[in-house]
């Protein structure tokens, strides 16, 4: 693997920001924390918009639509003490330089792919202290051009994460694995005996619901407006003796939040660890791992990776 030289860019989020195809169905809340750290919203006339239109902060967002806030006096707010100026970011330690380097499974000149470790968060966001996304943005160089993640994992899910090297190429990547032209393949543990054969498929359609432990993806009433399609492929590898456990390999048709969480506890073979959908008690990590993908690389070949398996997702017991 060839290693790159990289230089720090000094830089605050703007007071517009379009959503990245890995933030579709982010809380526009949330997305104002990653990317308008420190913007206060509010004064006279002032106001939130998605797409021009004055919103909520509750409201769940689309890649592609574009977010800004607007300060009374009509001009884009600012981060406080306000001039527009730019702040350097901290530059990356050598222990964050090693850490990256760690988990780097590939990198060439348009991409990076990652095996990200359970517990790494991809974004900023409440009680996380150290996030990838924050990392790649200390690897600009003075062109402005940084790794932009291009689709999303769960903090607790480990494995298969890409990143490309310039904003043209994250935006085509994006497209792909919006459009389900990428091939992604999950192995998971999950609680009891799934049965044998070939491919099941699980078409389910689900839906997010507020519930007294917050919001939770739930199989969609008949009927329901805001019902999500959502289509699994599952496919038992091995099931262990006492039949208390299965691997699973799991491939999703769609791309909905936490589609194979939710998919897997609806049949009642939920993911151990699942600290959601769950008993997280039950395994020491969310037992999911994003083992391989394949794409069409900017190059125009296709390409494959696999992450290794980590401890627990082979069946030796």
């Amino acid at each position: 693997m060839t290693t790159h030289r990289r230089r720090t860019l000094i830089g605050l989020p703007m007071p517009s920001r379009t959503v990245h195809i890995s933030e579709t169905g982010m809380r526009l809340d949330r997305f104002l924390r990653i990317h308008f750290k420190g913007v206060r919203v509010g004064g006279k006339g002032g106001r939130l918009t998605v797409d021009g239109e004055a919103v909520t902060p509750g409201v769940v967002l689309r890649a592609g639509q574009t977010v800004a806030i607007a300060g009374g006096d009509g001009d884009a707010a600012r981060p406080p003490g306000g001039d527009g100026s730019k702040a350097a970011l901290p530059p990356l330690s050598d222990a964050d330089r090693a850490f990256l380097a760690a988990i780097t499974l590939y990198e060439d000149h348009e991409l990076i792919v990652f095996d990200k470790p359970s517990g790494l968060a991809v974004h900023p966001g409440t009680k996380v202290t150290r996030d990838l996304d924050t990392l790649l943005a200390r690897l600009a160089g003075p062109d402005g051009e940084r790794p932009v993640l291009v689709h999303r994992l769960d903090k607790d899910t480990s494995g298969l994460l890409v990143a490309a090297k310039r904003r043209d190429i994250a935006a085509r990547l994006g497209r792909a694995f919006a459009g389900r032209e990428v091939a992604k393949l999950y192995r998971a543990v999950v609680s009891g005996d799934p049965g044998e054969g070939g491919e099941r498929r699980i078409d389910m359609a689900i839906v997010k619901k507020a519930t007294p432990k917050g919001g939770r993806m739930v199989a969609a009433e008949p009927g329901d407006p805001d019902a999500l399609p959502a289509a699994t492929i599952m496919r038992v590898v091995a099931v262990a003796a006492d039949r208390s456990k299965a691997i699973v390999e799991l491939k999703p048709e769609t791309g909905r939040q936490h589609q194979l969480r939710v998919h897997m506890a609806l049949c009642g073979h939920a993911i151990l660890g699942d600290p959601l959908y769950g008993d997280p008690a039950s395994a020491a990590r969310l037992m999911l791992h994003a083992h391989r993908l394949k794409l069409k690389h900017p190059n125009g070949r296709f390409v494959e990776f696999e992450a290794p398996l980590p401890e627990g997702f082979k069946p030796d017991w």
